[in-house]
Formats: structure tokens, sequence, C-alpha cells
């Protein structure tokens, strides 16, 4: 791999005019020496030598300039994980996905005036890094904080009344999540609250006052009337089967509760508007965040070939060196005392040059080959001095993760991975992590926590056909769980340690930390290709699947309290 190879075709032409200009300067000596005397006087008065020592000096100087050019083409190999830097505004949407948002008092229902509302905030926002979450009872996060409109948008279409498991609305929890996901952005951040205020299970006005002084401000759209209007139930072909009663049997009424969205806002600084027909509230939402300033952090991670110029210009500085050491006549080592200083100082630069590839690159390969081994514990032994040299590469950090998993030690590498998914890594390498993840949580008997991890490993890298398949046996393991094992042994840390987990990956050797994709999951719980395809076909059925989506398993619900 080369990053300028044009170079290389300059080369041809730069090395063959150095070799004529050489035969031209041989041709013009010979000449002068035939005009100054005979050969046999000639060979009394210069050495033998002096000819090829100067033949060779010619070599030297032509493969340095061979060299020379080699680094400036620019070798490439092995990869390393650049995050770039810019300055944006950190915004998290969240929407009300709860029953209550189906109520039609707003045309034609809360949720479709939100989701207008949305596409048109995206719009206005356009160019800072958002992030798109939805609540109910419980809140999830559908799109991770991102500079794509694309994904965004398409997550926004993805929206539809109770899409989540847990009923009910409890804006507390989406305040708290929101502000855990905001607060490792430095500056002044915004949450932007689409509801209707309704809230039957949390303290919201709690959670927003915990979130002020992490500078995070709420900006709060309500949709509703104070009237209020019944909530509607439809089947699955949409069809209108009635409306929702409380326990006692009678209608439910939902109204827009202002004054709960108003308290969020004011308590963190920002402001509250009421939906209209002509959507004016989004503009006035989006002028204030425009208002604030925007904050520098990584926008992107991306995996780049690294460049190692540096070797074959240090060749090229030796084989100078060396011509310049090298006399014509005399004792080569006697007339080179006077260069030995600068071929120390030489030596000692050397090893600075290369000093990185030979020390974290180095221990990622040695534990990379002890892991071929299966000598697990030794590899986990040279991934974590990689680690401690290089406290920002990820690869260590994956490697380890694979290594502790081989071993068992489930705790462990479910840390490792989950430090992963957590970081700004590329959504590959992330997804790599939560597809690994999910083969740990499979492996210690959680199955609803693994189909959540394939799910979102899918999210990230929608084109990664094991992610799928993963996702459809951990939905098969959930439905009817396998029998456990007696005497099961996890978490054990032996050198001997020869078990075969099926579905762990391998480690990476100088990769991004992309998982293998051989073999499939684990042994326990096989299904042939064709029963996966009918399991996923049965899970399309019940939700979209697209790109940088992310929704709960859906289940059987029991209505408990209010539910709306």
């Amino acid at each position: 791999m080369w990053k300028d190879p044009l170079w290389l075709l300059w080369m041809l032409p730069a090395l063959a005019a150095t070799a004529l200009a050489a035969w031209t300067a041989g041709r013009r000596r010979r000449r002068l020496n035939a005009l100054l005397g005979t050969p046999a006087t000639l060979g009394r008065l210069i050495p033998e030598q002096a000819a090829s020592r100067r033949s060779l000096k010619t070599a030297l100087q032509i493969s340095a300039l061979a060299l020379i050019f080699v680094a400036l083409a620019g070798p490439q190999w092995g990869i390393e994980l650049v995050a770039s830097k810019s300055r944006t505004r950190q915004i998290l949407i969240a929407v009300d996905t709860s029953l209550s948002m189906s109520a039609q008092d707003v045309s034609p229902s809360r949720l479709e005036a939100a989701k207008r509302d949305l596409a048109l905030l995206l719009d206005e926002l356009s160019g800072n890094r958002i992030g798109l979450m939805t609540f109910s009872g419980e809140p999830a996060v559908i799109c991770p904080m991102t500079l794509d409109m694309d994904a965004l948008r398409q997550a926004a279409d993805s929206l539809s009344p109770d899409m989540l498991p847990v009923p009910g609305t409890a804006m507390g929890p989406a305040i708290t999540q929101a502000a855990q996901i905001l607060q490792q952005y430095p500056g002044v951040k915004s949450l932007v609250i689409l509801s209707d205020g309704g809230d039957h299970k949390s303290d919201p006005l709690a959670a927003a006052k915990a979130a002020a002084p992490l500078g995070i401000r709420i900006y709060a759209i309500g949709f509703g009337t104070m009237e209020g209007a019944p909530i509607p139930l439809k089947d699955s072909s949409g069809n209108l089967t009635g409306y929702k009663k409380d326990d006692k049997g009678n209608t439910v009424i939902t109204r827009l509760h202002e004054d709960v969205l108003s308290a969020l806002a004011s308590a963190t600084g920002g402001t509250y508007y009421r939906a209209n027909a002509d959507q004016s509230e989004v503009s006035a939402v989006a002028q204030q965040i425009l208002k604030t300033t925007q904050a520098q952090s990584v926008s992107s991670s991306t995996d780049r070939y690294r460049n190692h110029f540096q070797w074959p210009l240090a060749l090229a500085f030796v084989l100078l060196l060396a011509g310049f050491l090298i006399p014509e006549t005399g004792d080569i080592w006697g007339k080179a005392k006077n260069a030995e200083k600068l071929f120390l100082v030489f030596l000692l630069l050397l090893p600075g040059i290369g000093a990185r590839a030979a020390t974290t690159e180095g221990d990622l390969r040695a534990g990379n080959k002890l892991y071929q081994q299966q000598s697990y514990l030794n590899a986990l032994d040279d991934y974590s001095a990689a680690a401690a040299k290089s406290p920002h590469d990820i690869r260590p950090v994956f490697n380890s993760g694979d290594a502790l998993f081989r071993l068992e030690d489930l705790d462990e590498a479910r840390k490792a991975f989950e430090a992963l998914i957590d970081s700004n890594a590329s959504p590959k390498v992330r997804s790599a992590a939560s597809y690994n993840l999910g083969d740990v949580d499979f492996a210690a008997g959680d199955y609803k926590a693994a189909v959540g991890d394939f799910r979102k490993a899918v999210v990230l890298d929608p084109e990664d056909p094991d992610a799928r398949y993963n996702l459809a046996v951990a939905l098969r393991a959930l439905k009817h769980p396998p029998p456990k094992k007696k005497n099961q042994k996890q978490n054990q840390r032996g050198a001997g340690n020869k078990n075969q987990h099926n579905n762990a990956p391998k480690p990476q050797s100088g990769g991004s930390g992309q998982k293998n994709q051989q073999p499939k999951p684990s042994p326990r719980n096989q299904i042939s290709p064709q029963d996966a395809k009918r399991i996923m076909q049965a899970v399309a059925e019940r939700e979209k699947p697209m790109a940088n989506k992310f929704k709960n398993q859906a289940k059987e619900r029991t209505p408990s309290g209010e539910d709306w």
C-alpha cells in the first residue's frame, strides 16, 4: 500500500538519469587518463582499488536515491485509529412514543405532529451532532450521537406509538439517560423533548435539576390540547377497535401538561413551546439552540494505514553515510576515524525512528501469536503491555476481551467490550464489540441481553450477516432456553483452559478490532440457516429493519395502572 505511488514512476527516469550521468563521468575520466599517460604509468600512480571503490560508491548513491523515492511514495501497512475533532453543538432529541401520543386532538395525531416537527428540526440543526431517543415507560436510544443526517431521518421515520415494550410514560429516566449521554461532551448541551407532558411513573423535574449542572438545557415542545382527547386503540391492520379505558372501565382522556414541560425547561435554563399548525415552534427552538456556543470534540474515528516512510529514508541515510566513509584509496577504517562521531549520532537516532512500531505493534503481534497457540493467559499479558504503552489504542482492549472470553472470565470480557461500545470508535468497531458482547452474554445464559447486543451490532453494521444470524439464534434461545449444564464453570482464568466457545471471534493482527466471522454461534443452540431466516422474517414482521435503528425486543404487555 502506497500513499502516493506516482513517485515510484518518477523513480525510474531519475535512476536512469543518474546511471547515465555516472557512466558519462566515467567515460570522461578514462579519456582524461589517456591524455595524462599510458595505462602502465597511471597504474603506478593510482591504486588498483580506486576504480572498484568508485563504482561501489556510485552504486550506494544510486541505491540511496531509489530509497528516497520509495520514502516519498509513502509505504503504508498496519492500521491505526485516528480521531478527528471539530466544533459542533451537541443535541439529543427525545420523542414520547407512549400510547397517549396516539390521541388525535392534534391532527392527524400527537405523534405524527411530533414527527413532522422532528423532521423540520433536523433540517434546521443540520451540521451539528444530534442523537435520537424515544421513551414511554422506559427510554431507548434509536440513533446515537452522529453528524449523519440520513441516519437520523431513517430513525425518525421508524417512530410509532407504543413501540417500546414497557407501557406508560416516564420522562425522568429518559432525562437521566440523556444526561449520561450528553455529559461526555464539553460545553453547553441541548435536550429537546417532544411530548404531551404526561408522566405517571417518575419525577422528571428532579431529573432535570440533576442535569442542569452538567450544562444541559432542556427545550420542550408540547403536543395536545388542554381539553384533551381519548386514546384510540387499533388492531394490527390499523382499524379502530375502541378507546383506551382505565381500571374502572371509564374512557381515558389524555391532556397536554404544559406545567410539567415548562417546569423542566425552566429548571435548566431552556424554553417551552406549544406545538402550532405552522410549526413556528421549531424555528424558535432551533434559534435558541444555535445561539449556544459550539464546543470542540471528537467528531468521528476513522481507520487509516500507518505511514512507514521513515524506514527507507533511514536506510538511504545509511547508504549515503557509507558512501561518504569509503575512500577511493588507502585503508577504509583508518580513513573513516574522523566520521565516527557522525555515525555514532546516527546510531543513537535510529532506534527512535520506529520506537512505537517496536513496542505496541510488537506486543500485539506477540499476543496474537500466543492467542493462535491457545495460550490465552500469556497473550493477555502482551495485550496488557501494549495497552500500557498506547492507552488510546483500542486494539489491545478489543483483543484482551477476546482472550478473557476464551479464559471464561466473562465479567472482565464484558467490561472490555462495553468500554469499546461506549467509546468514540468507528461504527464497525463498535458493531464488532457489540457482537462479541452478545457472545459473552449468550455464554453467560443472559439471552435477553444477548438479543439487545446483537440488535445493536446489526444497527451499527446492517451489512453484517453473522450479526443477524446470531440475533436469530439469541431470539430462539430467549423463547426456548436450552437446558443448563450441571457444574458449568465460568470466570476461570487458567493457562490450560482449552474450552472452545464457537461463537467467539478471534483477535485481529494489527487490525482495527473487527471480529472474525467464523465459526457461527454457540453449539448449545445451533439452528440451520433456513430456520434462522424464518426467525428473522418473523422479527421483520414486528419491526422495520434499517440502518442506525435500535429497538428493544417487543413482548406481551399486561395492563397495570396508568399505562398510557
